[in-house]
């Protein structure tokens, strides 16, 4: 399983889908996220209890103007999003080889996700992919694609890694400073050169709910 990542509004979302329309599998952990903040999802409970909301316009001015505040809403999610992520993967796995008889064959996943040089965890998968995009492009896409205030944006931007240390934790750096043609074409070049293209998978659109534990 590999890793995607690269900072808001990066594109990484959109590198993501090039993948799912070429048959690569794709777990994404912010609609894991998503889902287990829904009032039936596994982290609504706590998230109430520490926040008073769920509404993620109303998490997003609490958690980036508060360092302590963000440092909680991660310690709830982070391991559920991991646990729920394992889930899938083995569902995938399992679907794919429902008799185990065909076990030995590769399973290609992307896992997508904002934080995985934050936390470190990109270390734990076989390489990470890091969509790179100046800075300066994605303050001007959250503010007028996002509709956020130039104030909110730096600040999310502020809260992330650099570019700087994604690019060092990179295995493969995609340039998302161009068009999309171009970074569906990076995409699909990896794809070749992963030799996933004679491997590929059924794309996997309907991603199921998370595993009710409560």
């Amino acid at each position: 399983m590999w890793g995607l990542t690269g900072g808001i509004a990066s594109g990484k979302s959109t590198a993501a889908a090039f993948f799912e329309k070429a048959g690569i599998i794709v777990v994404d952990a912010d609609k894991i996220a998503h889902q287990l903040t829904e009032p039936d999802g596994n982290a609504y409970p706590a998230i109430m209890r520490r926040f008073g909301t769920a509404d993620r316009a109303k998490l997003r001015e609490i958690v980036f103007s508060d360092p302590a505040a963000k440092r909680d809403l991660e310690a709830i999610l982070h391991p559920l999003i991991q646990t729920e992520s394992i889930h899938r993967v083995q569902l995938l796995a399992h679907a794919k080889f429902p008799s185990g008889t065909e076990s030995g064959k590769p399973l290609h996943v992307i896992y997508e996700a904002a934080l995985l040089v934050e936390t470190e965890r990109y270390k734990n998968l076989a390489g990470l992919i890091v969509v790179d995009c100046p800075a300066e492009i994605r303050r001007k896409r959250l503010v007028t694609r996002d509709g956020l205030s130039p104030e909110m944006a730096d600040k999310i931007l502020q809260a992330q890694a650099s570019d700087s240390e994604r690019r060092a934790a990179a295995t493969v750096l995609f340039d998302n400073s161009k068009t999309l043609d171009d970074l569906r074409k990076q995409v699909m070049e990896f794809i070749t050169r992963q030799g996933w293209a004679q491997t590929g998978h059924k794309t996997h659109h309907e991603v199921p709910p998370p595993s009710q534990t409560r």
